[in-house]
């Protein structure tokens, strides 16, 4: 357990996020989550933080986050939670795939791609603001030609898209390998592993698996048996 203070409120691609103010073993990586709830509030239920960047004491959270959050707000934080995404150090072409839109929750990993020398491409149909200059971005439209051509891909998508991932993917001959390819399946964590509620499940060729311990990042293997 840990505590944050929310500094300031902004927007990334029109939706709530925070800049908050933590220890920096608390800041999660890419992938990866916090549990946080504000002190004194009696919502039920803790609200999942992801990274969609970093500041020098900090780090910026993906949207959304919880209407009532204001700056000044203490959050109580448990965590980093969960299993992240793995980039290959020697990766040197790196393609990142937002399949809902909101691509902020891929951000911190294409700034790790991008420092350790990799041509980076981003795949997203409402790609945000201000990215690194040395980032190419792409419609979804692009992803069999781009995951072609990359040697590591990571995807973002919600747990109800994944069979619509798939078909995209399959619109080609086999694209990528086990540890060369992962996803973020986006699903309610509420016990972050507590209580073993089984509210986000993920069905994998492994059999069931339970995103807020197992990822709720996956080797792509484990999702399509094709792959």
């Amino acid at each position: 357990m840990g505590q944050a203070t929310i500094t300031e409120l902004c927007l990334i691609g029109g939706q709530r996020a925070a800049r908050i103010v933590c220890g920096k073993t608390a800041i999660p990586a890419p992938g990866r989550y916090l549990l946080a709830h504000e002190a004194g509030s009696e919502a039920p239920l803790a609200t999942e933080l992801f990274a969609a960047g970093h500041i020098t004491d900090g780090f910026i959270s993906a949207p959304p986050v919880p209407g009532e959050w204001r700056p000044g707000s203490v959050l109580n934080l448990r965590g980093p939670l969960g299993k992240g995404f793995a980039l290959p150090p020697g990766a040197r072409r790196v393609a990142l795939a937002a399949f809902n839109g909101d691509a902020s929750r891929l951000l911190p990993l294409a700034e790790a791609a991008v420092r350790q020398g990799a041509a980076v491409a981003m795949l997203c149909d409402n790609p945000p603001p201000d990215l690194p200059l040395q980032m190419e971005v792409h419609p979804l439209s692009a992803l069999v030609e781009v995951c072609q051509w990359s040697d590591y891909t990571a995807f973002d998508v919600e747990r109800e898209s994944l069979g619509h991932l798939e078909r995209s993917l399959d619109r080609g001959q086999p694209l990528v390998t086990r540890g060369l390819a992962e996803a973020l399946v986006r699903t309610p964590m509420p016990c972050g592993g507590l209580a073993d509620c089984g509210v986000c499940t993920v069905r994998t060729t492994k059999g069931s698996r339970l995103a807020c311990v197992d990822g709720p990042v996956f080797d792509l293997s484990l999702l399509f048996p094709s792959r």
